[in-house]
């Protein structure tokens, strides 16, 4: 299964609301199990789809990309393959690095109001990443929005019971 594949998977996993993490080999050094770009993904569930190796090192992955998961952070890892006698997890004779990228729901805004101020915390709201909701009674206010915005209009009680926030 290809990188894109393991993408289009964690993005269906996160807009269905659950949370993934993909966990990919980014440096190798000697001898290793797998080789630079073997990625895994690791869902919140349980399942997973793909590998970076196997055995010890891959389920200290797994157990990092739980971690990834309940914090948003990425995590850069790296394991020596060497001596397991010191805590090393294998004993292929090289070392790896191992990305973990979390992926899930992005959070929810909603700002009543798209008047220059609505407009301007809209903005800034989805430069840093919220899933922007915009609300205003003025329809001639909803127009020439950005597309990733969702606008409403009408009965704000409505739109306060259809919209998942956040914030």
């Amino acid at each position: 299964m290809g990188s894109l594949d393991l993408i289009r998977q964690a993005l269906d996993t996160a807009s269905a609301g659950g949370k993934a993490a993909i966990a990919t080999v980014v440096r190798t050094d000697r001898s290793v199990p797998r080789r630079i770009g073997a990625a895994m993904l690791i869902r919140d569930d349980g399942s997973r789809s793909g590998t970076v190796g196997g055995g010890e090192m891959e389920s200290r992955v797994v157990d990092v990309a739980v971690e990834a998961m309940a914090d948003g952070q990425p995590r850069l890892l790296t394991y020596r393959l060497v001596d397991p006698s010191t805590g090393d997890p294998g004993v292929c004779g090289g070392e790896m690095d191992v990305y973990v990228e979390p992926y899930m729901n992005t959070a929810s805004l909603l700002i009543i109001g798209a008047g220059h101020v609505g407009r301007a915390v809209c903005e800034l709201a989805q430069w840093t990443g919220w899933d922007v909701h915009l609300w205003d009674d003025r329809p001639e206010q909803l127009e020439e929005l950005d597309d990733a915005v969702t606008s409403h209009g009408g009965d704000l009680s409505e739109v306060l019971a259809d919209i998942p926030l956040d914030a």
